[in-house]
Order: structure tokens, then C-alpha cells, then sequence
């Protein structure tokens, strides 16, 4: 499962196409109340960042579909609506699905540890 506890920051900490440079209003279902908040989506030289707007969205996503999205779950403008995101703009749709589709996160399969491998043996 996951989950975004902090939308502006996983945005800007993910990566981004460097040849896209573009805005787009979206909305995000609010945390705690239900409602759906208004940002811009700025896009530029490899980096992005969302701040907060009162321009209406161009494409709403649900806290879930935020995950997906930034997952890179999206592959398509056609998984998007299959999966309940709704847009106005399906140019605004196709940008964003296209903006994840290079840079799929991952996460190691092997954590290591910094601290040295005597500190978890006892000579006891």
C-alpha cells in the first residue's frame, strides 16, 4: 500500500521528464476534510513543484489515485479513467500520465546497515 502523507514534497522529490515544460491546475481530495484542494502543477527542466491555486482543476485525483500517479501506475490516459480519475482536459490527462511514465520509482529489496557488523555480534 501507499500513501502520501505530504503531496508538495513528493512531488518535488520525484523525478520528472526534462523535456516537459508545463503548468496544470489539479485538484487533490483534502486529507482530512473531504473537500478537494486547488494546486499548480509546474513542470520544468527535470524538476516540479504543486502551490496552492483558486484556479480549478483541469484533473482531480483522489488521495489513492495522487499514489498511483506518482507510482507511475498510470500508463495510459485510458488506466487513469478505468481507474476513476476524472478530467476536463484530456490533453491535461495525457500530459501528466506521460510526465510519470519515464521515471518509475523504485525501492531497494536490500537494506543495509551503516553501523559495523561487530556491533551486532557478542563476544559474550
Amino acid at each position: 500500500m501507499l500513501r502520501i502523507l505530504d503531496a508538495p514534497g513528493a512531488i518535488r522529490l520525484r523525478g520528472w521528464p526534462t523535456d516537459v515544460t508545463t503548468s496544470v491546475p489539479i485538484e487533490i481530495e483534502s486529507e482530512t476534510s473531504g473537500s478537494w484542494d486547488r494546486w499548480m502543477l509546474h513542470m520544468k527542466a527535470g524538476a516540479a513543484e504543486i502551490v496552492p491555486t483558486h484556479v480549478e482543476g483541469q484533473v482531480a485525483f483522489t488521495r489513492r489515485q495522487l499514489a498511483v500517479r506518482n507510482a507511475g501506475g498510470y500508463r495510459s490516459t485510458t488506466s487513469a479513467r478505468m481507474a476513476g480519475v476524472h478530467a476536463v482536459s484530456e490533453k491535461a490527462l495525457a500530459t501528466l500520465v506521460r510526465s510519470t511514465a519515464e521515471f518509475e520509482p523504485w525501492l531497494p529489496d536490500h537494506f543495509t546497515s551503516s553501523l559495523p557488523s561487530q556491533e551486532f555480534c557478542s563476544d559474550s
